[in-house]
């Protein structure tokens, strides 16, 4: 097979040339992602905030796989503007995204023992702006063009925090909560259209945004799981391409833990 012959699909993964958004996707679980997607014979938009050449690594990776085309769009997620804006420049580039995964997000902590209260709301505000507000436009925008295809497939890449809890950041906690609370009101709202709404929770993930912390406690961290390693970001973008697929048609309003069992509800 040539490195432009597309790989052979089963049925079942092929997700039929739809436009997939996938937000955050230049490193760590969005990139995996839109690779595995592109893979899969999707027309990914990657989304990224600053990241450009990474990236364009990532479309290059898609274009060797014998995917289609990827497209690159820049938007910075906190902003009602920017997020207008991203939608509208992927569908006029690529066609409208009948595939969401929400996935790009931030983790700062914000203990409740700030004394500072406008630094703990600007980094509470930020964070629920980034993770589910930003999450709950991008889906609002793209629900007319999925209910005329009567078709939409929508994910959340939430968090065991959204059920562990968090003490020094439960800013982050709560927005992956409100997550899996936004995919499950979805669900019940537009399954009638034939769209449906899913949430991963992931533990840890070998990510450049947990690496810091991975690379200080990685025994302790592995030690907390049963499996006795920490998921990569092919663990999740497989997860999330199952809910894509035809494999997943009647899974709605679901979150699944992919932890490894080290948080178990």
């Amino acid at each position: 097979m040539s490195p432009t012959t597309p790989p052979a699909l089963s049925p079942l993964l092929d997700l039929g040339g739809r436009v997939a958004l996938v937000t955050g996707a230049s490193r760590g679980i969005g990139a995996a992602t839109a690779r595995l997607l592109g893979r899969c014979n999707a027309r990914v938009a990657i989304h990224f905030g600053r990241s450009r050449a990474e990236a364009e690594a990532v479309a290059g990776e898609i274009a060797l796989s014998g995917g289609p085309p990827a497209a690159l769009f820049q938007a910075e997620l906190a902003s009602d503007d920017e997020r207008r804006r991203l939608h509208r420049e992927v569908a006029s580039t690529l066609g409208d995204p009948l595939l969401l995964v929400h996935n790009a997000g931030i983790y700062v902590r914000n203990p409740f023992e700030e004394t500072d209260d406008a630094a703990f709301l600007s980094r509470w505000r930020t964070t629920q702006a980034v993770n589910l507000e930003a999450a709950a436009h991008l889906t609002l925008l793209s629900l007319p063009a999925m209910r005329a295809a009567r078709f939409g497939r929508v994910v959340m890449v939430a968090s065991r925090a959204a059920f562990r809890a968090e003490t020094d950041a439960a800013s982050y906690a709560v927005s992956k909560a409100g997550m899996v609370s936004l995919a499950r009101c979805l669900a019940r709202n537009e399954g009638k259209h034939g769209i449906t709404a899913n949430a991963i929770c992931p533990g840890w993930v070998d990510t450049a945004m947990a690496r810091p912390d991975v690379a200080a406690r990685r025994a302790e961290i592995e030690g907390e799981v049963p499996l006795g390693r920490i998921a990569t970001p092919e663990d999740c973008a497989r997860a999330i391409l199952f809910y894509l697929s035809p494999l997943a048609s009647y899974a709605n309003g679901t979150a699944l833990g992919l932890n490894g069992g080290s948080f178990l509800h």
